[in-house]
């Protein structure tokens, strides 16, 4: 889910769901110059996620009990600051694969 996810929000609709149909403009990722895949990238399309299943219609910071803000910066901290370092790096890198 999150694989689609990312590749929806940075590559495109079409690539996240085998469309064949052609985009219309450039995607995200090359209107950002975005050429590696970092924990914030990661952290995003996370929030996404839990956003899109939610029964909220309304982006908003917090979801009751949920904050959005804390759950973003507790990936890239975790991400960051992960005790093993190897399994961080092996995150990353297989996320730019």
């Amino acid at each position: 889910l999150i694989y689609q996810i990312m590749r929806h929000i940075f590559t495109g609709p079409s690539t996240a769901l085998g469309d064949d149909s052609r985009a219309t403009r450039s995607c995200n990722a090359s209107l950002h110059d975005m050429s590696t895949v970092e924990a914030e990238h990661i952290a995003y399309a996370c929030v996404q996620a839990r956003f899109a299943i939610s029964n909220k219609n309304k982006w908003a910071e917090a979801d009751g009990e949920f904050n959005y803000w804390a759950f973003y910066y507790n990936i890239i901290d975790f991400i960051h600051e992960c005790e093993d370092r190897d399994w961080a790096q092996g995150l990353l890198k297989w996320w730019n694969k």
